[in-house]
């Protein structure tokens, strides 16, 4: 049985509405339906102080004028919209986070020309471990009686593994330098063994799906295409990488583009790629990206599902929403033809932080424990961290995340079950 909803057919914001509306029932798996006949309807959402659900209307008249900064005026340091009597408008906010409009009236660019964390609304209200939409998404379902009576369903939480591989050959430098470093002398001659008969340390996708298969998991590795200083240094065509691309996919794991820094566009990319494998995910390389514009050049490629969006200062919920979900396209009001799965933790933010290894497992067991229902934590490994000299304990670490997603039973997400539950485009077709 579906709840039918009012939204008049003058309403501000209507498309921007009835999106907050979709992506709340499917969260909480509930069905809403739409009427622009107030006397059809169970709950009318507006302006007016007739209205069940009251809107914040100078959010939406920004929205519709696209001035994005004129909204983070608005929300005034915070993801908060209040209505004409004070109240906060959780559709507002709930739109505003999951989209992650704070970043589309960034002034500045970080030196690697990013978003600042620094400048993000979750970094200075100490909330990027906090699951902030689902808080707002539970609040707006008791905001009503009408609402508060439907029977809603919890999704348990789930995982997603991926790996960035961003260097093959590394580990002749990094590793020789920090064995010259630490007295290692010994372990010198092996590792230049391995690296000129082909075998580098860091070549080790196998062992990784060893690792994973243990556990009856199967996880991404993303790939760059273009070898020069800022990307991979290794050739990406040369059989040895085709080689393990396809004895990864022969596994039943997948593969996936690591988007290059430089001049090629992502189809330049995919092109090259589908040489050796297909694809529909991909991540950008340094998470060097700018919103809306990365939205705008995935969906102008054959990628349908991007899991560039998260921190690489520090783990947690980059726009503040623990699912994937499809943004929404404001200039032309309706999706865009994509699903964003976020990425929540990554090795090196622990690495380059400092913190000892089992500093990071305490806090992430800590906050997946936390977040045991209405997430998929989506987690990248560079395969260097599996190495037992630099980043020595960090495989050690990965399999304690692994431990535990099979002791709580999560489930492990892949490419393909990701695009099965959260591609859909019909859910916000307006059809009202």
């Amino acid at each position: 049985m579906s709840l039918k909803i009012y939204l008049a057919n003058d309403l501000p914001g209507r498309h921007f509405i009835h999106y907050t509306l979709q992506l709340i029932a499917f969260n909480k798996g509930v069905a809403f339906t739409y009427t622009d006949s107030p006397s059809d309807a169970a709950l009318g959402v507006g302006d007016r102080f007739d209205s069940g659900i009251l809107l914040c209307t100078p959010f939406y008249q920004y929205l519709t004028s696209q001035d994005f900064s004129a909204l983070k005026d608005l929300a005034q340091g915070s993801y908060y919209f209040y209505d004409l009597e004070g109240g906060k408008d959780l559709l507002a906010s709930i739109f505003y986070l999951v989209n992650s409009l704070q970043e589309y009236a960034a002034l500045k660019l970080d030196l690697y020309g990013r978003f600042p964390y620094k400048d993000s609304l979750q970094y200075h209200s100490q909330t990027l471990h906090h699951n902030i939409v689902q808080e707002l998404i539970d609040a707006f379902m008791l905001s009503h009686p009408t609402l508060a009576q439907l029977k809603t369903t919890k999704r348990k939480s789930g995982f997603f593994l991926t790996h960035d591989i961003d260097t093959i050959f590394g580990a002749k430098n990094q590793n020789g330098d920090y064995a010259l470093k630490t007295h290692q002398y010994h372990k010198i001659p092996g590792l230049l063994w391995r690296h000129y008969t082909g075998q580098p340390d860091w070549l080790n996708m196998d062992r990784i799906m060893d690792l994973e298969d243990k556990y009856g998991f199967q996880s991404s590795f993303f790939w760059l295409t273009r070898k020069d200083k800022h990307n991979a240094d290794y050739n990406f065509l040369s059989p040895q990488i085709a080689q393990q691309i396809s004895r990864i996919r022969d596994r039943g794991f997948e593969n996936g583009l690591h988007k290059c820094i430089g001049p090629l566009t992502m189809n330049d990319e995919l092109k090259n790629f589908n040489l050796v494998d297909t694809t529909k995910s991909q991540r950008y390389h340094f998470l060097k990206f700018t919103l809306p514009e990365a939205w705008q050049e995935l969906e102008r490629s054959d990628i349908i599902l991007d899991t560039s969006l998260g921190h690489s200062q520090d783990y947690g919920f980059r726009n503040g929403y623990g699912l994937p979900f499809m943004p929404y396209n404001v200039d032309e009001k309706r999706v865009y033809d994509l699903i964003e799965v976020p990425m929540n933790i990554m090795d090196g933010s622990f690495f380059y932080q400092g913190k000892t290894v089992k500093q990071a497992e305490k806090e992430l067991i800590s906050w997946l424990d936390a977040n045991k229902e209405e997430t998929i934590v989506t987690i990248n490994f560079h395969n260097n961290f599996f190495d037992d000299m630099l980043y020595a304990g960090y495989e050690a670490l990965y399999e304690v995340l692994l431990r535990y997603f099979q002791q709580e039973r999560w489930t492990c997400m892949t490419q393909a079950s990701l695009i099965t539950e959260f591609y859909r485009p019909d859910l916000f077709s307006a059809t009202y």
